[in-house]
């Protein structure tokens, strides 16, 4: 008559740890291009959020914008995680520039133009 076992053998083990292993590492790359494409799509919406407010607040006579207004950082919403500074720049009575960077996205910073409405991302 032969013995029946219990359990594993150390071997056995051993083959599935390495194989779990080895399915994370997998996963992880997928995961992580996928996080910084977020990150990058929430500095750009915030920063279209922070143009928008700037808008908002024109006079309705005259057009110019509230020059106090130079930290966007905070007074335009939730700020994603990933918006780490944000600065409004007045170019003339009209026109501004919001720059803003990021941490943890595919790009590191996020441009705006209020001239022709252009959103640039940069390295």
């Amino acid at each position: 008559m032969m013995k029946t076992r219990a359990g594993f053998t150390l071997m056995e083990l051993l083959i599935v740890m390495v194989l779990l292993g080895l399915f994370l590492t997998l996963s992880y790359f997928p995961t992580a291009t996928a996080r910084k494409k977020a990150n990058l799509a929430a500095g750009q919406s915030y920063v279209r959020n922070v143009a928008l407010a700037l808008e908002a607040q024109r006079d309705p006579s005259t057009g110019a914008l509230p020059t106090h207004l130079t930290d966007c950082l905070s007074g335009f919403g939730q700020r994603p995680k990933t918006v780490t500074a944000c600065t409004i720049t007045y170019l003339n009575a009209l026109d501004y520039v919001i720059e803003a960077s990021l941490d943890g996205a595919a790009l590191k910073k996020v441009v705006y133009k209020s001239s022709d409405g252009t959103l640039t991302s940069l390295p």
